[in-house]
């Protein structure tokens, strides 16, 4: 009797030790578990967080972007010249071969450039094309700020023919005084097809700045030639 007695004692005694080793045990993997868990959904949400820009809202289905502040650096005889330049993105009618319809481009200053003036340079450009409520991409997208006088251009290819929006009429000087208003049209080899441009301004289109808090200007046709326009004599 007093051996099965010490036996039973024995066995309580361990009894506990047994049950407490495998809960520390269960308790550590559930511990390492969670981690694991948890890293993973740390993980995923950076990447989804790694965020998309806010976009303009805009009746087109255009990717538009609200304009950001840039500065740029350029030497020139006087020196490292500094140049803060807004992102110059464009609204512009399309009306060429019985296609109507607006591209949005987006021009993102890279650069600058010195001559009589420090000027920017986009060097880093994109386009795109609505035509009857379908939004496409458009190659070869560029924006030029047209040198110290300003007149500017903007390019792009659609089809096998490369278009330019450019000003049909300059003031004194030679300078535009108001935004691009005209097509020109060149072949995949990059000659002259058709130039709206002319003083006939024969291939008309409205363009309008995207503004930094993102707005622009009614696309209602306000053109008017120059001021010393020297196509004005006889008009």
């Amino acid at each position: 009797m007093r051996l099965r007695t010490s036996l039973a004692l024995v066995l309580a005694l361990f009894a506990p030790s047994a049950c407490d080793s495998e809960g520390s045990d269960n308790t550590d993997d559930t511990s390492i578990a969670d981690t694991e868990v948890a890293d993973t959904v740390l993980t995923d949400t950076a990447v989804t967080d790694t965020g998309s820009e806010e976009t303009v809202p805009n009746t087109w289905g255009f990717p538009m972007r609200y304009p950001q502040e840039h500065t740029v650096s350029c030497s020139g005889r006087f020196g490292t010249e500094e140049l803060e330049q807004l992102e110059l993105d464009w609204i512009c009618t399309f009306e060429y071969g019985g296609n109507s319809g607006h591209v949005y481009i987006q021009a993102t200053p890279t650069a600058c450039k010195v001559a009589m003036s420090a000027t920017p340079v986009f060097g880093d450009a994109a386009g795109w094309i609505a035509l009857d409520g379908a939004v496409s991409a458009l190659p070869e997208a560029t924006y030029d700020w047209g040198g110290n006088h300003h007149n500017d251009s903007l390019g792009f290819m659609f089809g096998d023919k490369s278009f330019r929006y450019y000003h049909s009429s300059f003031g004194y000087g030679w300078r535009k005084c108001q935004p691009m208003d005209c097509l020109q049209v060149n072949d995949g080899g990059g000659e002259l097809v058709e130039d709206g441009c002319t003083a006939d301004r024969t291939l008309p289109a409205v363009c309008r700045a995207i503004a930094a808090d993102g707005t622009w200007d009614d696309m209602t046709d306000t053109f008017e030639r120059c001021l010393g326009d020297p196509n004005n004599e006889g008009r």
